[in-house]
């Protein structure tokens, strides 16, 4: 061990290269899956922060093609309120429904200062709070008072807040004027990160009652219900199902006549991105390492060439082949394993400043740090076998009389 030790030491620049090779190549491993799982972290932490076991029920799904619907589909009729009555009445396991509408290509007014928000002025329940699980930094959220009274009051989100005052708590109190009508100013929410550039900040909320009242013509409803908890998620979005089809009347052979989403769908479809995404440029990057084993081998086979005369001098005075084989092996896997710890190291301050640029969650697995050692060790075996083998099997007649 300790000759193998002093070869490395002795050809410092080879090895600083063989080292080099290793280096980016399990660096570039590591990089990329912290990368990944720290994407994999700020989408679920991003999920989490919009609802809190939420289910969304609609006429269609998201990404539904509209040109491409069945007739069936376009004539499916629309969600309604007394759909949500029937899934607060008859759903024990859903903690909280929040029906919404919505009106587009809004504007919000506040003096000289105005904020256009295309989709994001809702009617909606003062239940909305306990579904979304998101708090009002300033003031308060809409009241069953505010519902009896169809009173002309809102709640906005930050960034309206931002664009309209000086600060957000000046906010509370003012009169506001979204597309023409005039709303008392009573709660400003809590600001949450965007998810993907969708912003989560530049909502308005009024009372349900008061948006029928000023715009009946919208019949569209969107329906947000909240399981009582996680564990009986499932048993309550089976409630919420079979609810929906006995007051849509769909028949027991019939697919329902509407969408439900969740957190865990979206969270499921991105993490099949991601995970695609991530076994790609993973495979990409090990196509570097493998530049590495094939760099490790010849240098290996260098090193065998250029001391086939000490080899030969080793075995004359008696030295077993096991040894010369222990000796060179030896010698790759510390060159990789040398290579590994510092592409780790490497990989995993790279994916802490990129994550931090981005804004992401850092996060560095214990299973790729493990793998990262395992396969820089694996490498330096692997690519030290043959040369060892092949210097275990020198001549000592030959090797003394090699130049």
């Amino acid at each position: 061990m300790i000759l193998a030790l002093e070869a490395v030491r002795a050809h410092k620049f080879r090895s600083m290269m063989t080292i080099i090779g290793v280096m980016i190549g399990v660096g570039a491993v590591i990089l990329i899956n912290t990368i990944m799982d720290g994407f994999n972290e700020y989408v679920n932490s991003s999920i989490e922060k919009i609802g809190n076991n939420v289910i969304y029920v609609e006429k269609w799904g998201d990404g539904v093609d509209f040109d491409n619907l069945t007739d069936k589909e376009r004539r499916r009729k629309n969600i309604t309120m007394d759909e949500a009555m029937a899934i607060k009445q008859m759903c024990p396991l859903i903690k909280a429904v929040s029906p919404e509408k919505k009106s587009f290509n809004n504007v919000a007014q506040y003096g000289n200062k105005k904020f256009h928000n295309p989709d994001d002025f809702r009617g909606c329940w003062p239940e909305l709070t306990v579904v979304t699980n998101r708090n009002v930094e300033y003031g308060r959220f809409i009241d069953d008072n505010d519902m009896r009274r169809k009173a002309m009051v809102t709640v906005i989100g930050p960034d309206v807040a931002d664009v309209l005052f000086e600060n957000r708590a000046e906010a509370v109190g003012k009169d506001i004027r979204i597309n023409g009508y005039k709303y008392r100013v009573i709660g400003v929410q809590e600001h949450i990160d965007d998810l993907f550039n969708i912003s989560e900040n530049d909502f308005i909320y009024i009372p349900l009652t008061t948006f029928e009242r000023l715009y009946p013509g919208v019949e569209r409803v969107y329906l947000l219900c909240c399981a009582v908890s996680r564990a009986q998620f499932g048993e309550a979005l089976d409630q919420v199902t079979n609810t929906l089809r006995r007051v849509r009347q769909v028949k027991p052979e019939e697919e329902n006549n509407f969408s439900i989403l969740t957190q865990d769908m979206f969270r499921e479809e991105v993490t099949g991105i991601t995970v695609t995404v991530q076994l790609a440029a993973t495979a990409v990057a090990c196509v570097g390492l493998m530049v590495g084993v094939i760099g490790v081998m010849n240098i290996m086979l260098v090193s065998v060439t250029q001391r086939t005369r000490e080899i030969g001098v080793r075995k004359a005075i008696g030295a077993p082949r096991g040894n010369i084989l222990f000796q060179f092996l030896i010698e790759a896997a510390t060159l990789t394993g040398v290579g590994g710890l510092l592409g780790i190291m490497a990989g995993a301050l790279l994916g802490f400043i990129i994550t931090s640029i981005l804004e992401w969650n850092y996060y560095l697995s214990p299973l790729w740090i493990s793998l990262g050692v395992l396969v820089s060790m694996s490498t330096g075996l692997l690519a030290g076998i043959y040369p060892a083998w092949r210097a275990a099997r020198v001549d000592p007649i030959v090797a003394l009389r090699y130049e």
